[in-house]
């Protein structure tokens, strides 16, 4: 087995989470319509608590979803590294951010 990948969730009625601490990869996502078609960003951490939304972060990811659509994505190889990277302002972890059209998305990462 190359890796120990678990999920993570960020539900419908949740807009920004936290959601693992901690170096990870991510190596792939689901996310899911609740109802209209909605955006979700992924991206790291500003500091434990807070998830950046900084587009210039090199693990910015935005997710688009059509209206009772589900879009899904396996990240080849080692996946994305969410760690923390020089010059971009983030820390260690990973988190979901603007999930303002309530999709509900499941990060599969490295922990």
């Amino acid at each position: 087995m190359k890796s120990d990948v678990k999920p993570v969730i960020c539900p419908s009625n949740i807009s920004t989470a936290v959601l693992f601490t901690g170096p990870t990869r991510l190596r792939g996502f689901m996310a899911q319509s609740t109802g209209s078609s909605g955006i979700a960003i992924i991206n790291g951490l500003t500091n434990s608590t807070t998830v950046s939304n900084v587009s210039t972060t090199q693990v910015y990811f935005a997710v688009s979803v059509g209206a009772g659509a589900t879009e899904a994505l396996n990240i080849p190889e080692d996946g994305v590294l969410y760690a923390a990277r020089n010059g971009t302002g983030i820390v260690d972890g990973i988190g979901v951010v603007s999930n303002t059209s309530g999709l509900n998305v499941t990060l599969f990462i490295d922990k």
